[in-house]
């Protein structure tokens, strides 16, 4: 019995100690991790093998990198960090380090999500497929309506009411003539401007207003940015459908995000539909009550 009581002191005495009781609790966690994780000791028992397409990829890496190929001393230092990179990595799984990590769920999330959209990505329609995309899709496929035109300036800050002489020489402007009017860094003649094209130059309103008018006849005044100007129109062209050729390019660009889009959201409701979704909380619940909280502590 003095031996037993011995024995179970000195244990006592022992488990007192930090160090000890650190190494009982990772033996514990290790072994409730492989419990629950048999996937993880078969990757511990299996060895790291670096393979002739991570070498490939080091050194295309490292050639794209520095404009040359890397020598052998150099190429045994990226095996050697990529062979670390490996062991810490499968060390990190086995201790359970990527267990709710919020890191690293997104990346293995994002690196799914790329793998899935790259892979709808990489299918070829044909003219036929891209013709039927074109006519489903044509709002996005149409040219932008195109003016030209001649603009005479009138500068508030030269007159002391530009606007009433620019309707005074419209008044009298004879069909062919080319009123007066006053210097601006911009061109007095324009072809073939979207609306976009003449907003940017002039402002939308002077844009809109512009859109409006006859072709072949001077009018005005107009406002822009600048002042007020006289407008003759010489030629307008409507927007319409744009020719499958001039706009393939970016038919086949819309239809595979499209087509990636797609396979994206199919997949994930695969995968609800596989692991199904629970969601505890109730924002409408718990907002109101986290802000009283938050209230309170101020």
């Amino acid at each position: 019995m003095t031996i037993i009581r011995s024995a179970l002191t000195f244990l006592a005495g022992v488990a007192r100690e930090p160090l000890v009781t650190f190494t009982l609790a990772g033996a514990c966690l290790f072994a409730g991790y492989a419990w629950l994780n048999p996937g993880a000791s078969i990757e511990a028992k299996t060895p790291v093998r670096v393979g002739q397409g991570e070498i490939r990829w080091l050194a295309e890496t490292f050639s794209s990198q520095w404009r040359r190929d890397p020598t052998d001393e150099e190429m045994n230092g990226l095996i050697g960090t990529l062979v670390q990179e490996h062991l810490l990595a499968r060390e990190a799984r086995t201790l359970g380090l990527d267990v709710d990590d919020t890191i690293i769920r997104r990346r293995l999330a994002q690196k799914l999500a790329f793998l899935v959209e790259e892979t709808a990505q990489i299918q070829n329609p044909d003219d036929v497929e891209l013709r039927k995309y074109q006519a489903a899709n044509a709002e996005r496929y149409l040219s932008a309506p195109q003016i030209s035109f001649r603009q005479i300036f009138y500068s508030p800050n030269r007159r002391a009411n530009a606007l009433d002489d620019a309707a005074a020489d419209l008044a009298v402007l004879a069909p062919g003539a080319w009123p007066a009017g006053d210097p601006l860094p911009l061109e007095t003649t324009y072809s073939r401007l979207d609306p976009a094209g003449v907003s940017a130059l002039f402002g939308p309103s002077f844009a809109e207003a512009v859109a409006r008018l006859t072709p072949g006849v001077w009018a005005g005044p107009l406002k822009s940015a600048y002042g007020v100007h006289l407008v003759l129109v010489t030629e307008s062209e409507e927007g319409g459908p744009r020719p499958f050729e001039a706009v393939r390019a970016s038919l086949l660009h819309d239809w595979r995000r499209q087509k990636a889009s797609d396979a994206s959201a199919a997949y994930i409701d695969k995968l609800r539909r596989k692991y199904g979704v629970t969601i505890d909380r109730q924002p409408a619940q718990l907002i109101p009550a986290r802000t009283a909280a938050i209230s309170a502590v101020r």
